[in-house]
This record gives structure tokens, sequence and C-alpha cells, in this order.
């Protein structure tokens, strides 16, 4: 049988009783990092040995587990924090169960993307989850472009060292006065939940006010395009477009109407 474990976010004490029998009861352990499931390991007093399974061999990997689940052996795979498959190896491993027909299971726990959303403040009713935040520049752009018509709340993951560039372009390329949460060392000693406007939170960043360490959890408000009551109506934009470029045009409709220049310019762009 395969156990799919979810492990603690930050707090160790945040482990289950049932994740703590399925560690003691299995003939075999896969990890991300053996060095971070040794540490758990470690504070539960459980001697076992961990193996490998990570981005890099989880093909390989995954074939050697399968034989022994044919031979009827239990497996628990875990995740250095959070739950397996989830922005995490492990989904390859799950659909070739399900090919075989080879039973498997979730033990739930502790989840970031859950922990943050309800830290954040913002609507909860809905949300999107989209995993890390593409590295390359244009793709980034492309990305936050595409997220202008979420109807949703959307929770993302981003590296410390990436965070200031990000939040750059999330102010050109979606808004400027969005709330935002970046949400850091959630269940620890020292969790802290940076709230405000993107651009609020991006003065913050750098003025050298938020730690950049470790990875963020950041959650966004949707679209302020879907929310705002002020909508440009396609016949005023087209004469605006006929008589400026649309900068001037931006400039001038945000004058008259004291809407934000920024998300005006993006209106009559789309």
């Amino acid at each position: 049988m395969l156990n799919l474990l979810s492990t603690p976010i930050g707090n160790l004490n945040d482990i289950s009783l049932r994740a703590i029998d399925a560690l003691k009861n299995a003939d075999y352990i896969y990890a991300e990092d053996t060095r971070v499931t040794n540490k758990l390991l470690s504070f539960l007093k459980i001697e076992k040995k961990c193996r490998t399974l990570h981005e890099h061999n989880e093909e390989i990997v995954t074939n050697d587990i399968i034989k022994l689940l044919i031979e009827d052996t239990e497996i628990v795979l875990v995740s250095d924090a959070g739950t397996p498959a989830i922005s995490d190896p492990g989904y390859y491993l799950v659909q070739q169960c399900i090919k075989k027909n080879i039973p498997f299971t979730l033990l739930p726990g502790p989840s970031s993307v859950i922990s943050a959303l309800v830290m954040s403040g913002l609507s909860t009713s809905s949300f999107s989850f989209h995993g890390f935040i593409p590295r390359k520049k244009n793709q980034k752009r492309d990305f936050f472009k595409s997220l202008r018509h979420e109807k949703n709340t959307v929770v993302l993951f981003e590296s410390a060292k990436r965070i200031e560039d990000t939040l750059q372009v999330l102010i050109e390329e979606y808004s400027s006065t969005n709330k935002i949460a970046l949400c850091r060392e959630m269940t620890k000693l020292h969790e802290t939940i940076e709230r405000g406007t993107i651009e609020d939170v991006f003065q913050r960043l750098k003025a050298g006010k938020i730690v950049l360490k470790g990875e963020f959890v950041v959650v966004i408000e949707c679209s302020s395009e879907l929310k705002k009551s002020f909508i440009i109506d396609k016949k005023i934009k087209e004469s605006f477009l006929n008589f400026l470029p649309a900068k001037d045009a931006a400039k001038l409709i945000s004058l008259l109407t004291k809407e934000n220049k920024r998300d005006i310019y993006k209106q009559l762009l789309d």
C-alpha cells in the first residue's frame, strides 16, 4: 500500500497521530530530501532510513516503488513540507499506481496554501492555486497578464531571492492597488504575514522591512478589473483612442474620474 503523507510546514508538532503510525509501520520511506525527513523522524524517535524520490530521479525510482507495491509492501512518500504531488514530486507515481490498479491513499495534514489563504485576510470563498511563479521575466509578465481576468483569490509560491522582482512585475502587469499578503515561516516562532496593497508591500520590501529568507506564499486579491465599479464603455474607449494615445487617454480619464491611471491604461489596451 502506498501512503502519501503530509508533513508539517514548519512546526513539527503539527504531525498527525495517523501519520506517526504510518511512518512507524512503513517498510520503506521515500523522501524528497532525506536530511529534512531524518530531522522529523528523529523528532518522532523513529529509527528508519529513507530513500530519495525527487524531480531528478522520479521516473526511475517510481519503477522501483511500483515493483515493491506489487509485492504488498507498505510504502510512505513524504515531501519536505506539506503534501506530496502538490508542487512537489509524487504526481507521476500516483499516475502509475492508477494505471496499474495499485491502491494508494493520502494522509492529510498541514497546508501552506490553506494556511496562507486564511492568514492573508483576503476572500476565502473561492481561490486559485498556481504553484511557483515563472522565473524568466518575459514568462513572468505573461503569467501576471493572464491573471488579470482571474475571478478568485490567487495563491502562489515564490523564492525570497526573486520576490522583489516579482512584485515589480506584478505592479506593472497586474495592479498596484490590489491587496496582497506575503506569508513566511508559517506555524514557526517567527511567522510573519505582510499585508497591504501591492505597492505598499513593495515599498516596505525595498526599505528592508521584510526579511528575505526562504520562500513566500503569496496571496493576491482578485483583479481590480473584475471588481471595480468603474468600467470603460467600449464606445468611450474608442472615442478617446481615436484622438489620443492610450497613455494620454488614461491620464485624462484618471484626472476626470480619480481612478487609478495604471488600471485605466490596462483597460484601454484590452
